[in-house]
């Protein structure tokens, strides 16, 4: 579009924008509440908004913007059926680092029996190794997703030399070089030292780790989670930790989110949680805001934005 043209933003997130952004090209942000009547001169060719909406989405949608952004990446609790039509994209391939950097962690700690190796008294034997520790080397990694997230974790397994399996819904393309591919995760989840979920939640993935699909594992995995708690069935879950087909789950996801006092999932033994907050790390609002800028300037010159959300597919 001409130089001169105004785009107008309006920001639904309830997150200021950094000053920064108002040096973009031909941009004009407008600040709106999340709830509430919409005031009447409320409108704009951009919606920046949280993947969540908001209660007054629907009727900002109905003054026509032609984009919507979502701060997020996963889109499952994005309300579809307020859109009229618009693009929809989301903040995709942006946590991909530092939530691979959180499931490492995870399978590091499992290796190394971290957090169960503390001393807190003297033990018989000063340096008799605690039971249980292991290595990650030589071990398997079987990813259940191969985005940013599952490519981010074959990247930094295959640095230490694990065997690391993709599964993907269709295709055998590889994010990473060394990274095998298949499309049925059932063929593959027995052969698992650690299973990683870090696929989207869709209609053909919720409830999919479920007793059946839990029954294929080799006793002992280790199961993390990092896409969504729906993914996972948590009576399914507590049956197989307790039987010993899970020795230990990394969860930073879980359902419901918050997860109410009392839920068992906050007392289990071999249960790692953490509040959603995988993500999280230095820049990661502003890595939000370069992703946004990178499709403001592609939308500025008529070019296909990215991150765009198939509405039918759910993610």
């Amino acid at each position: 579009m001409p130089a001169e043209t105004i785009s107008t933003v309006v920001n639904h997130s309830g997150i200021p924008f950094p000053a920064a952004v108002a040096s973009w090209p031909g941009i004009r942000i407008v600040d709106c509440d999340r709830d509430g009547p919409l005031p009447a001169d409320i409108d704009g060719d951009i919606v920046f908004t949280r993947t969540d909406g908001g209660p007054n989405l629907g009727a900002l949608l109905e003054r026509s913007p032609k984009w919507v952004h979502t701060l997020g990446t996963g889109v499952d609790s994005f309300p579809f059926e307020a859109l009229r039509g618009q693009v929809l994209t989301c903040s995709r391939g942006i946590s991909g680092h530092m939530i691979g950097e959180w499931v490492f962690a995870q399978m590091l700690a499992v290796a190394k029996a971290v957090r169960t190796a503390p001393l807190d008294t003297p033990p018989s034997d000063w340096h008799a190794p605690s039971a249980g520790i292991s290595t990650l080397r030589n071990k398997t990694v079987v990813i259940f997703g191969t985005g940013g997230i599952g490519a981010e974790v074959a990247r930094l397994s295959l640095g230490l030399d694990m065997r690391v399996i993709g599964v993907r819904r269709r295709g055998t393309d590889t994010p990473v070089a060394g990274m095998a591919i298949v499309n049925d995760l059932a063929t593959v989840i027995g052969e698992a030292d650690h299973l990683v979920i870090a696929a989207p939640a869709t209609p053909q993935t919720v409830g999919l780790f479920d007793d059946e699909m839990l029954g294929l594992v080799t006793p002992g995995v280790h199961l993390v989670n990092v896409a969504r708690g729906t993914l996972v069935d948590q009576d399914a879950l507590r049956r197989a930790l307790d039987d010993g087909r899970i020795g230990t789950a990394s969860l930073d996801v879980c359902d419901p989110e918050p997860l109410p006092a009392g839920h068992w999932l906050y007392e289990h033994p071999q249960v790692f949680l953490t509040p959603h907050t995988s993500w999280a790390g230095p820049g990661a609002f502003a890595e939000i805001i370069s992703t946004f800028h990178d499709n403001y300037l592609r939308w500025r010159a008529g070019t296909p934005l990215t991150g765009v959300v198939d509405v039918e597919a759910g993610y």
